[in-house]
């Protein structure tokens, strides 16, 4: 029974050991909108354009995971950008995936920083929306984003009628133009 109590001592002990010397995984780091770390600078959630700014600032290495999460009540279209910059290899951020509403966007690399452009994103009313940056850092520094939102425009019913009674309007008068003047 003693041999049984060590082997299982030794598998618990071996365990915890290999999770203690596991590399640290950074947890999810949420932001809603108005958060220090993620606000509006144009515009309200009604508005038909609205912008924002997202970023983070890092002391130290390691890595992270930040969300950024946001809901608007109009279906539009997002677009935006989000970029880093160093001077080195001993103060750098690389950021590793882009995600948006769950897709993954890849990074236009260089030897002074990375940049992300996006446009056509679908943003989709009352729906929460995500935008997941994750990455590492080596010594210290930041990436900054941008995010703008373009609502789409549906004309309203009556708008739809006025512009069907004005093609008709244009179509009579053009076909009665043209009946006056065969006759002449």
């Amino acid at each position: 029974m003693n041999r049984l109590k060590m082997a299982f001592g030794a598998m618990v002990g071996a365990a915890a050991l290999s999770l203690t010397c596991a590399p640290a995984m950074a947890a999810t780091t949420v932001y809603p909108v108005g958060s220090p770390n993620f606000f509006l600078t144009s515009g309200t959630p009604t508005s038909p354009s609205i912008t924002a700014v997202f970023f983070k600032g890092f002391s130290k290495t390691g890595v992270f995971d930040d969300t950024f999460e946001f809901t608007i009540p109009q279906n539009g279209v997002g677009s935006g950008s989000i970029s880093t910059s160093f001077s080195g290899n001993r103060t750098k951020v690389t950021i590793t995936d882009l995600l948006i509403n769950g897709v993954s966007y890849v990074a236009l690399g260089s030897s002074g920083g990375q940049s992300f452009t996006l446009a056509g994103i679908p943003i989709i009313s009352g729906v929460k929306n995500t935008i997941q940056v994750i990455g590492k850092v080596s010594g210290s520094g930041s990436y900054a984003g941008t995010a703008t939102f373009q609502a789409t425009v549906v004309p309203e019913i009556a708008t739809w009628g006025m512009m069907l009674g004005g093609i008709g309007l244009i179509g009579g008068a053009l076909r009665r133009r043209q009946t006056a003047t065969s006759f002449a």
